[in-house]
């Protein structure tokens, strides 16, 4: 880890997109991490197929949209959660197929309502300028009174199949994921996309037969890895691209059978592996994550 290069951010294939992490195909976008095919968007987390976005987290093909989490199909939306094809819609919450509404709750195909009550098209927009000249607080007020009297959903979530967690889509035989989709048997996942045969892992997609994985994607029968893609038979690797069998390897690209960043013949790195690997199990080592190289510094003020 001290030794060699470390890369500064992990992005593919992005235009005019500076200070971005994790994300690929996006242009004209800045301080946007773990995001898809974005466009003209700032200051976000796990976008997908986004335009002109600010400030939002877990939105998947929206636009216009600032300051919303976990919206799908929403266009014009400012302060919104849990909203599914919502438009010119503000401080909405859990609500699907609406437009023109403020600060609503658990709503299915509505427009020009305020806080839950339905008004004409005319009225709405006659309150909407005093509405929005309201400070964040009063109407936060208000939207919890709702919160607390209109029903809500045990767990967010469409077609999936015996899974259990909460905001996930299209998963089956999973347990305890959380903003995911396209699971099938993974246990104990945060972020997963696209995966099977996973446990403990977050923020990694397209993979199978991985664990305790932080970060990465297309990975097959990998453990104990960070930011590592496209690869096999990683353990206790970093930063590990198009590679496969390699042990306790950090920034390497287009290798195999490597053991702390030195390559041997195939059948002696399976055999020098398998020693490691005893000896870890007797001095209780294996399985365990080792401490940071680089070591928290905290600093007090006056």
């Amino acid at each position: 880890r001290q030794k060699v290069p470390h890369i500064g951010l992990q992005c593919v294939k992005n235009e005019n997109s500076p200070y971005c992490q994790y994300t690929e195909k996006s242009k004209n976008c800045y301080m946007t991490f773990a995001s898809y095919s974005d466009e003209d968007c700032l200051y976000n987390h796990r976008l997908f197929y986004c335009r002109d976005c600010v400030d939002c987290a877990q939105l998947q093909k929206c636009e216009l949209c600032f300051e919303c989490i976990d919206c799908i199909q929403s266009y014009n939306c400012n302060y919104c959660m849990m909203c599914r094809q919502a438009i010119d819609s503000l401080y909405c919450y859990d609500c699907v197929n609406i437009h023109d509404c403020f600060g609503c709750v658990g709503l299915r195909q509505k427009s020009f309502c305020i806080f839950n009550k339905q008004y004409s098209q005319e009225e709405y927009k006659l309150q909407l300028p005093e509405l929005k000249n309201k400070s964040q607080q009063e109407i936060y007020a208000q939207v919890e009174t709702l919160w607390s009297v209109v029903p809500r959903p045990a767990m967010f979530g469409e077609n999936n199949e015996d899974s259990y967690g909460d905001n996930i889509r299209n998963c089956k035989n999973s347990f305890w994921v959380f903003d995911s989709f396209g699971l099938h048997d993974c246990i104990y996942m945060y972020n997963g996309d696209d995966a099977k045969n996973l446990i403990d892992c977050t923020h990694l997609g397209w993979a199978e037969q991985c664990f305790e994985i932080m970060s990465g994607g297309n990975l097959n029968n990998c453990m104990f890895s960070s930011g590592c893609w496209f690869s096999n038979n990683l353990e206790y690797c970093e930063l590990v691209y198009n590679s496969h069998d390699c042990f306790m390897c950090v920034s390497r690209n287009h290798t195999e059978y490597e053991i702390l960043n030195v390559k041997y013949p195939k059948e002696e790195y399976f055999k020098r592996v398998e020693e490691i690997k005893t000896s870890m199990k007797q001095d209780g080592t294996w399985g365990k994550w080792f401490e940071s190289t680089y070591p928290e510094v905290i600093t007090y003020g006056a």
